[in-house]
């Protein structure tokens, strides 16, 4: 959300702000909030918080783990997933097709075994899954009982680990062009573009493919329940109208499945920008923490490649041209696939700056009505959520597993995302880098503020912020402060949340700060440059 200078904003997302003792050597700036707690929005999914993976991590001795990744005796997994609140996963990514590229004949399709495995860890973490099936039937190596197989897997998954199961995906981003067939490029006879050049007239082929795959999943398991069509945010693809029908695919997809009983959601891709090329970290940061990513309503370009610029693709345009028109449909949507940018930056996409980030991209979605954000974690690269340590594996295989500051974002936006997204009006009238957002239920009341004003954008200033929550008498006041340890830097690559670090052996120890006494209803808070805080206001016995 942006701020404009001496404007009162009002929109369904909120803020609300942390205790931090204010560097003076900082400017700061004045911002009060008022929350209209007695006007809800959207009710939060308590399994919005997800991390992807790719179908190959369900295979044994992949990505430089000895065994399983996934499986019960994965302590230390299991313990990440519970502490940073990860609710479901997605298994598919560009494995799930074979390899991810033209060569689609290397991974191979998981076993039961393998399924196993993965299904029983997720009982052990207390998450669902999304599993993606194939869709690929690549020519050179085309399997003619594709769908049978897939239709045998689910019947399997269904009939074993239907607790722990929310839905079947197939294929995987289809409508990116290298995944169709036009004349010298050959991939998947069946899906193929009905106007060579045109990306987006390969979409009825592929749906009659999909459907067909579906019909025959149908016939063996009619319960079954699908998601899709996991498509992509790139110039060649899901924004590109199908030229039948001038909407995306995503769009299109759900509006031919609305009313059909076996669409759950609908599951888009996004990264904000493409591949960063030799994009410097500082650079990365400062377009990471940027305002436009939240605010602008076109493709845009912003600082790159030492001197160049790279195109990106901001929450309001995507938001518009591909998932508000689901509303009217009753779609549920998904974003399945979630980074900064593919395959990361060091130093950005594994550091601080991710944390406030991610923690400002989960609350900008959920304030726009979406089920879940999955972060994908494709091994192992700086976008990855959770990595060995150290990294890369040492020759006797993966073993030790820790998270980035990424999971730090996670887990703040957990702890602040009971209820109902609410509306606030905010003032800030010197216009400072800082998104708020403020989530209620019956008994408490939640407000994130994220400062990401920092030292290389030379506009580093601490929050000095009021808050007001209209319609609710408050009893109590806490905080919950995520940071690095060095407000106005945002290139570190440490995090805490609470003043506790997130283990993968022992329960997180962060803690809610109380503020003290409100006074006229009123909480004062101070934010520093590239802090986020939770504030949780609580009215005992008090029913809204």
């Amino acid at each position: 959300m942006k701020i404009k200078r001496s404007a009162l904003v009002l929109i369904c997302a909120a803020c609300i702000v942390g205790c931090v003792s204010r560097a003076q050597s900082r400017p700061s700036a004045s911002i009060t909030l008022t929350v209209n707690t007695t006007s809800r929005c959207y009710a939060i999914p308590p399994d919005f918080s997800g991390l992807g993976f790719e179908t190959k991590s369900v295979l044994p001795n992949a990505y430089g783990v000895r065994g399983y990744f996934f499986t019960p005796t994965n302590t230390q997994l299991i313990t990440l997933f519970r502490n940073i609140g990860v609710k479901e996963i997605r298994v598919g990514g560009g494995t799930v097709d074979g390899s991810g590229s033209t060569e689609h004949c290397v991974t191979p399709i998981p076993t039961y075994k393998d399924i196993d495995n993965l299904f029983e860890f997720a009982q052990a973490a207390g998450v669902k899954v999304i599993y993606s099936l194939r869709l690929l039937n690549v020519a050179s190596c085309a399997n003619p009982d594709l769908a049978e197989e897939d239709a045998k897997i689910t019947r399997y998954i269904w009939s074993k680990y239907r607790a722990n199961l929310d839905s079947f995906s197939i294929g995987n981003e289809p409508d990116v062009r290298s995944f169709h067939s036009y004349p010298g490029h050959i991939v998947d006879p069946t899906i193929y573009e009905a106007v060579p050049g045109i990306a987006g007239s390969a979409y009825s082929s592929y749906f009659a493919d999909w459907r067909h795959f579906a019909n025959v999943i149908l016939k063996d398991v009619p319960e079954a329940k699908f998601a899709g069509p996991d498509t992509a945010v790139s110039s060649t693809s899901s924004y590109t109208p199908n030229p039948s029908s001038g909407v995306s695919w995503t769009q299109q997809f759900s509006d031919d499945l609305k009313g059909s009983g076996i669409l759950v959601e609908a599951l888009q891709h996004h990264y904000v920008w493409g591949g960063p090329g030799n994009t410097t970290a500082q650079e990365a940061i400062d377009d990471m923490l940027s305002s436009a990513w939240d605010n602008d309503t076109s493709i845009g370009k912003q600082p790159a490649y030492r001197g160049g610029t790279a195109n990106f693709h901001p929450y309001p345009f995507v938001y518009a041209h591909i998932l508000a028109p689901l509303a009217s449909y009753r779609v549920p949507y998904r974003m399945t696939e979630a980074n900064d940018c593919l395959h990361g930056v060091v130093g950005a996409s594994n550091g601080f700056a991710s944390a406030l980030w991610a923690l400002d991209y989960m609350h900008w979605w959920a304030a726009h009505g979406m089920a879940g954000v999955n972060f994908h974690n494709n091994p192992w690269i700086p976008t990855d959520t959770i990595v060995p340590n150290p990294n890369p594996c040492p020759h006797t295989g993966c073993g030790n597993y820790t998270i980035t500051p990424k999971g730090y974002g996670m887990k703040a936006f957990e702890l602040g995302s009971h209820g109902y997204v609410e509306p606030v009006a905010i003032s800030n009238p010197k216009n400072i880098n800082l998104t708020a957002y403020a989530v209620g239920d019956a008994q408490d009341l939640y407000v994130t503020i994220i400062n990401k004003t920092h030292i290389s954008t030379k506009d580093s200033t601490d929050a000095i912020v009021t808050i007001r929550p209209s319609g609710f008498s408050a009893a109590s006041v806490a905080s919950m402060v995520l940071t690095d340890g060095e407000p106005g830097n945002a290139a570190l690559m440490t995090a805490t949340l609470g003043g506790a670090s997130i283990a993968n052996d022992a329960p997180w120890r962060g803690k809610w700060t109380p503020l003290g006494r409100v006074a006229n209803g009123r909480v004062a808070v101070t934010v520093p440059s590239t802090t986020a805080v939770i504030v949780k206001i609580h009215a005992a016995g008090r029913k809204r």
